[in-house]
This record gives C-alpha cells, sequence and structure tokens, in this order.
C-alpha cells in the first residue's frame, strides 16, 4: 500500500511538472490518443454491420451493393484511420514530447539545484544523488509519453471489453481475465524490471575509471613505467561484470515478461475462438457475430501488447520521477535571493559576528565562538595559517554558507532573503579557490559584472588593474580567445598566474561598495604580489574591504588585522598594536619578512610594502 501511495504522489507530481512545462503537448496528444483508441471498437461495430448485409445478401439474394456500400466506405475510413493511428505509439510521442519535458525538467532540476547550499553540495551523498537526477532528466517525456499511450490504450481495452459484453458474457469474462492477467502480471514484475538508473550509474563509475584510465597521459604513463596493465584491464573486467550483471537481468525479466504474456494470448484466442465455434455450431452464434469477435481478439492482443510495453517505459520513467521529486523535496535550499525591501538598520557597521560558529558536517567545528564587526569604509586584514578557517569565514559573510550557531548581521540584518539578495548586489568577492570558465576572455573577466559584459572598454580597465592586460597580446584572437581545452581543442591553457590575474580582474569589473579579496597574490612571486596589493589599494579607496592571506607583508595596508588561529580569533588590532603585543601576528611577520629579502635599493619588499 506504501508504493501505491509513493506512485499516485509521484505520478501527481509527474503530472504537476508536464503541465507547468507544456500543458498543451500533454493535453492536446492525450486527448487525440484517446479518441483515436476508441476507433477500434467502432470499426467493430462497422464490421459487424458490414458482414451481417453481405450474409443476408447471399443467403436471400435480396438487397443491392448500395445497401452496403456506406459501411464499406465507413469501415475503410475508419481503419485507414486505425492504421495512421498505430504510428502514434510511444516512441512518437516521446519524440513529440522531448525537446519540451526533457529540456523543460532539466531546466527546473538546474534551477533547484542551483538554489542548494554549497555546503550541501560537498556532501557525497548528495553529489551522487545530483548526478543520478541530472542524468535521467528524460524520465518526464518517457513518463508522459508512454503513460499516455498507456492511459489512451486502457480506454481503447475498456471500449473493447464494452463490445464484448454487449456481444456475450462469456467472451466478456474471457477478454477481461486475459487483460487484468497481463496488467497484473505486469505490476508484479515492476520492481524487477525497472531501470535502476543510480545503481547503474555506481556500477559504471568504476568500470568507467580504469576504462578510461588508459587514454588519460598521466596515469598512463604511470600505468606504463610500473607494468600495470594486465592489472588494469584486470579490475576493469572485474568491475563491469557488475555493469553487465545489472543489463542481463533488466533484459531477462522483460523478455519473460512478453513471453508469458504471448503465451496467455494464445490461451486467451484458444477460449474465446473454441467458446465461438461452439455457438456457431449449436446455432446460437451467426457467422457475423463469429468474425467480429475474432477481429475483437486481434485487437485485443494489440491492444494488451501495447499496455504491456508503455506501462515498463512508464513504470521506468515513475522510478526515477520519484526519486528526483524526493531529492527536490529533501535536499536543503538556500532562499531565493532577492534586495526589495531590503533596508539597513545600521549604516556603519558592514559585518557583525556575535559567537559565530560553523561546522561542514555538524560534528566538528571549523570556527568556534568568533566575534568581531567591520564598518563601513573600514579595510580589514584577515590573516592566519592554512587551515585557520579563514575561507570558511569569508563564505559565511557573503551568505554561501549559515552558521550553526551564533549570528551574523549584514548592515545590521539577520541573514534573511532579503539580505542574501543584498549581498550579491553589494559585495564583490576574489576567491582562493577561483574557477576558470570554458569560455572567452572576455566573459572570464566580464562575469565580474554580467551586465557590462559587452563594455569593451571596461573590461579592459579590470583587465588592467588585475595585471591581465598583458594576455591580450600574447593570445591569437585575443579578449575573444576561448580559454581551456575541455570544450573546445583550441582553448588557451593558462599559467597559474595568469588564471590569478584574470579572476583578480572579474573582480575589478564589480563597483560594489564591498570588496573580498582572498589570497589574490597566492600564485605570484612576491615582485608580482606587491604590485597585485598595490592596485587593490587603488580599488579600495574609500570602500569597505576585506584583504585575506596566508602573508602577512600586506596587513600595513589595513584600518585593523583579524587573526585567526585553528578556527578561533586569536588577536585584533592595528599592525602596530599587535608587533608591539609580540603574539601570533609579530611571530608571523618576523618569520615572513625573510622571505622578501632583496639587495634592490637595499629595501626589503616588506618594508616597500610598508611604504605603500
Amino acid at each position: 500500500m506504501k508504493r501505491i501511495i509513493e506512485n499516485l504522489v509521484s505520478i501527481g507530481w509527474a503530472v504537476k511538472m508536464a503541465l507547468r512545462i507544456n500543458a498543451r503537448i500533454f493535453l492536446g496528444w492525450g486527448l487525440c490518443s484517446i479518441l483515436l483508441s476508441l476507433l477500434p471498437a467502432v470499426a467493430l461495430s462497422y464490421n459487424k454491420q458490414t458482414v451481417s448485409i453481405l450474409s443476408d445478401f447471399l443467403l436471400s439474394g435480396q438487397g443491392s451493393f448500395q445497401d452496403v456500400l456506406p459501411s464499406i466506405v465507413i469501415l475503410g475510413l475508419i481503419l485507414t484511420v486505425i492504421g495512421i493511428s498505430k504510428r502514434i505509439n510511444g516512441n512518437f510521442l516521446y519524440f513529440i514530447m522531448y525537446d519540451a519535458y526533457y529540456f523543460g525538467l532539466e531546466n527546473y532540476m538546474m534551477d533547484v539545484v542551483r538554489n542548494i547550499e554549497i555546503k550541501t553540495l560537498m556532501d557525497k551523498q548528495y553529489r551522487d544523488a545530483h548526478w543520478t537526477v541530472m542524468g535521467r532528466c528524460g524520465a518526464l517525456a518517457d513518463f508522459m509519453s508512454s503513460g499516455t499511450v498507456f492511459l489512451s490504450k486502457m480506454v481503447g481495452a475498456i471500449s473493447l471489453l464494452i463490445v464484448a459484453f454487449q456481444t456475450s458474457s462469456a467472451i466478456f469474462a474471457i477478454a477481461s481475465v486475459y487483460i487484468v492477467m497481463v496488467l497484473i502480471l505486469n505490476f508484479l514484475s515492476a520492481d524487477k524490471v525497472r531501470w535502476n538508473g543510480r545503481q547503474y550509474n555506481e556500477a559504471s563509475r568504476l568500470s568507467n575509471y580504469y576504462q578510461d584510465s588508459v587514454m588519460s597521459p598521466g596515469v598512463a604513463k604511470e600505468l606504463r613505467i610500473y607494468g600495470l596493465g594486465r592489472e588494469t584491464i584486470s579490475k576493469w573486467e572485474k568491475a563491469y561484470e557488475s555493469v553487465e550483471k545489472i543489463d542481463k537481468r533488466y533484459v531477462r525479466i522483460r523478455q519473460l515478461v512478453a513471453f508469458i504474456s504471448g503465451a496467455g494470448f494464445y490461451v486467451f484466442m484458444a477460449g474465446m475462438m473454441g467458446y465461438c465455434i461452439f455457438r456457431v455450431a449449436d446455432g446460437g452464434m451467426s457467422v457475423d457475430v463469429f468474425l467480429m469477435l475474432y477481429a475483437m481478439g486481434q485487437s485485443i492482443s494489440e491492444v494488451t501488447q501495447t499496455l504491456s510495453t508503455s506501462f515498463q517505459e512508464a513504470d521506468r520513467g515513475l522510478y526515477m520521477l520519484d526519486f528526483q521529486r524526493k531529492f527536490v523535496h529533501s535536499v536543503p535550499k538556500t532562499a531565493e535571493h532577492g534586495e526589495e525591501g531590503f533596508q539597513p538598520a545600521d549604516e556603519d557597521t558592514v559585518f557583525e559576528a556575535d559567537s559565530l560558529c560553523f561546522s561542514y558536517d555538524d560534528r566538528n567545528e571549523v570556527l568556534h565562538q568568533l566575534s568581531f564587526s567591520i564598518k563601513k569604509g573600514e579595510t580589514v586584514a584577515l590573516v592566519g595559517m592554512n587551515g585557520s578557517g579563514k575561507t570558511t569565514l569569508v563564505k559565511l559573510l557573503i551568505g554561501l554558507f549559515s552558521p550553526t550557531k551564533g549570528n551574523l548581521r549584514f548592515y545590521g540584518k539577520p541573514y534573511d532573503p532579503q539580505t542574501r539578495g543584498a549581498l550579491v548586489q553589494k559585495v564583490g568577492m576574489f576567491f582562493q579557490d577561483f574557477y576558470i570558465f570554458h569560455a572567452s576572455l572576455r566573459e572570464n573577466v566580464g562575469f565580474g559584472d554580467v551586465k557590462n559584459l559587452e563594455d569593451t572598454d571596461r573590461i579592459l580597465y579590470a583587465m588592467k588593474k588585475g595585471g591581465a592586460d598583458q594576455l591580450i597580446s600574447k593570445l591569437p584572437k585575443g579578449l575573444e580567445q576561448w580559454l581551456m581545452r575541455v570544450v573546445k581543442k583550441d582553448g588557451a591553457m593558462l599559467s597559474g598566474g595568469e588564471k590569478q590575474r584574470v579572476a583578480v580582474s572579474r573582480a575589478y569589473m564589480s563597483e560594489k561598495e564591498v570588496l573580498i579579496f582572498d589570497e589574490p597574490a597566492a600564485a605570484l612571486d612576491p615582485i608580482a604580489e606587491m604590485k597585485q596589493f598595490q592596485a587593490i589599494r587603488e580599488k579600495i579607496a574609500g570602500r569597505t574591504a576585506i584583504l585575506i592571506s596566508h602573508r602577512v607583508g600586506f596587513a600595513r595596508l589595513a584600518d585593523k588585522i583579524l587573526v585567526l588561529d585553528q578556527g578561533r580569533l586569536a588577536e585584533s588590532g592595528t599592525h602596530e598594536e599587535l608587533m608591539a603585543k609580540n603574539g601570533i601576528y609579530a611571530g608571523f611577520f618576523r618569520e615572513q619578512a625573510q622571505w622578501y629579502e632583496t639587495e634592490e635599493d637595499g629595501l626589503s619588499l616588506s618594508e616597500r610594502q610598508g611604504q605603500i
């Protein structure tokens, strides 16, 4: 019963999605299929009438061809339409519905995933579920096309049973038993013939890894150096056994169901014909009725065969739709962003944390009891060793993560939907773990402010500030050069420093009032690092800014320094105050100063940064 209820809920969700995406295709083709499915029953009536007139003519010699001509013409037209209507099968409807429902569901699922909490995306359970649901967005097209065929054939089967009932209660009983038997057989075997995409993906993932590894230059090198070719093939064969097992089981069960259904048809026809011959022999059934019932048996055969295949295909789609429905309703999501209605409660305090705590797995805390404030127009340096929680804190500040405990406010307001929308509009960001998009150089920089994507002057200015302007002359197609080669073979591959300059330039596209730079010079040499921070200081003039780095030489730029140590706020103050305290920051600064020593002009780079 639980399974039936879940199926009904999933059917409701699927129909709702289909109506939302494109109601016209569903209702139009559904109605057309149902009307066409009634034609075989109508044809039987005209078939009986035609044969009856011909029989009377042959027996009595009375009548004329004109008497039977209308029935023959109408029957011919109906049979012609029936022949054409057989083209409207599951494959045809899938082709009709594919574009609307495949891409419609894919678009819907992408919207769902777009609003999933970043923390959730890091969970392997949800990532695996995501790959499964996105890999079967054709499930709605499967279900709606096959479900439409199944529904129309059910209407057709009922109409044929009505004809049988009007003719003979015994034939009605025999036909009903056969149709019900086929439906029960498919229902009972549904679990076994369902295509478990998630299970199949998990089984094929390992086999695909071994299969692809021999073509990966890095892996192939290791395989050949250590002579692991035979071992890799052996592991691939073992992994592929699971994939093959799933394929074989699926095909075997479907063929068994088809065999039993086919055998049942011959039993049904034998029983029906035996009864009809007996009735004709004792004079209880006329020839025209006998021929009509024979034709009805053929029609019932076609209907039940289609019922069986369409049920299996619809159930296959429904299985994945049920999984997708549960994914949509269970995965944690962020609220929709919207800046409308955001009214700052505190114009002077941009960020304020009070006993802020955070953990990725709800068990081991990464940030512990952080309390601080960042004022409007203030430049804050966030420093600490790798793994101290700097980047995690920034992701909390910009709303990608939600605090586990404690409070966080933006301009005095808690992080509600309006606040999150305001963060998008007011905060510009450079991430340490930045991403180079598979797109042109123009787009990779311009994405920092999408509305100005075609403003070449602004993009060039941002690239000059970010130090990426030299790439224009270096790359064959300049601003229009595609970056990366996963999508296009002629894409340009950049060095680590070049990628970082592109990402920093992306941040410079923004004219937002709050700027955050997370390790903006990590891939640069000390000289380039100094130039980068010089450009940053020019950019942030008069704005609120947070600068994050494990290198502390830049911290003299800041009005205030926050020092994180193992997720705790260890120290805060100005450069001079923290140096005088002789604590963690002072130790960092003195230890790292030796990295920047240079004989040029007798100054160290750290001293130069102090002069900036």
